[in-house]
């Protein structure tokens, strides 16, 4: 009750705060840099090619693309050769306080809040992981978004980045198949000793027995040679196609990506929307002005110490009312000869 009398007779400074409040959140979220988003649709084929494990099974396509492309993000190397063979190290460099955000992008305070600038090559490394998000459209559809303060910045990030990522999966698919090139080398070679000393035994043996059937018929020590060289034949052959399967691949492995671009980033002139984040931060002042308003208003009603009660009487002094006299009109005026 007492709280009540105390609103009504500081109504304005209880609405203050909170106007107050809902002015600074607006005008915090209206100094922030606009963003533009670009954004490109992956058709994902399979997983990262040559990384399939038991325990990826089950897990979509386009959920594993994701998961490799936001660890190569974490790494300083990928984010810097983003940055460099796109448009966005170009951009960090000539605009310094791009990056800036919360209270440092308010002009003014950006030497007061905003921190110390590291290198290049940190900038990117810090600032492109927060540009890229994405968005699983289906089991192979994979939609990455890249925004940015400038509209070409966002879309020719996002250029880069498919490229660079792609050079990534070549990599790591080319040392996978050239080791296996090396290993089927080796075997090819080996297989191909253990023929010719089959062939070798083989013929001496014929040589050396003139009346034996070529085929061994009838000779147990000749159709046993026989049947090593047939086997050795058989290993030999099948090593010989696993090796030039091997070599194949590797000759192809700039197209084994494990995707396709469905569509290609582009710029948009048009700023991304943001009723939202002002509706939220908006919300967000209001809250706080409201809390301090209670707490304006706690403190007010807490030093109060008038009495307009009964019991605020006996509160204070400690003695009990006889009676109290309640409100009371105008005072009539007496007229002249009037008692």
């Amino acid at each position: 009750m007492r709280f009540l009398e105390t609103f009504y007779r500081h109504r304005l400074l209880a609405i203050v705060p909170i106007v107050i409040g809902v002015l600074v959140a607006a005008g915090y979220q209206m100094a922030q840099p606009g963003s533009y988003a670009s954004t490109t649709s992956l058709w994902v084929d399979a997983s990262v090619p040559g990384q399939g494990t038991a325990a990826t099974a089950g897990v979509d396509p386009s959920t594993l693309q994701e998961y490799a492309i936001q660890e190569l993000l974490t790494t300083r190397s990928f984010a810097i050769a983003v940055g460099t063979s796109g448009p966005l190290g170009t951009y960090l460099s000539s605009h310094p306080d791009a990056e800036s955000t919360g209270l440092a992008a308010i002009p003014g305070l950006s030497t007061l809040f905003g921190g110390a600038k590291g290198s290049l090559d940190d900038q990117m490394a810090t600032y492109l992981p927060a540009m890229v998000g994405f968005v699983d459209a289906g089991p192979q559809v994979l939609n990455i978004i890249v925004t940015a303060p400038d509209p070409a910045v966002a879309a020719g990030t996002a250029k880069a980045l498919l490229t660079q990522y792609a050079s990534q999966v070549a990599a790591a698919q080319t040392a996978t198949d050239q080791t296996a090139v090396t290993y089927y080398d080796q075997q090819v070679a080996q297989a191909q000793v253990s023929l010719q000393q089959a062939q070798q035994a083989l013929s001496t043996y014929l040589a050396a027995h003139p009346t034996t059937s070529t085929v061994g018929t009838g000779d147990a020590t000749a159709t046993e040679l026989n049947e090593a060289l047939s086997l050795d034949t058989t290993s030999y052959q099948s090593l010989l196609g696993q090796y030039q399967q091997a070599q194949l691949t590797l000759a192809n492995v700039s197209s084994q990506t494990g995707f396709r671009v469905l569509d290609a980033p582009t710029a948009s002139g048009v700023a991304t929307s943001t009723k939202k984040k002002l509706l939220g931060v908006g919300l967000a002042g209001l809250m706080v002005g409201l809390l301090v308003s209670i707490l304006i208003l706690t403190a007010l009603t807490a030093m109060d110490r008038t009495a307009r009660r009964a019991e605020d009487i006996k509160r204070a002094l400690g003695l009990e009312v006889a009676a109290s006299i309640g409100s009371m009109g105008k005072t009539p005026t007496l007229q002249g000869g009037e008692l």
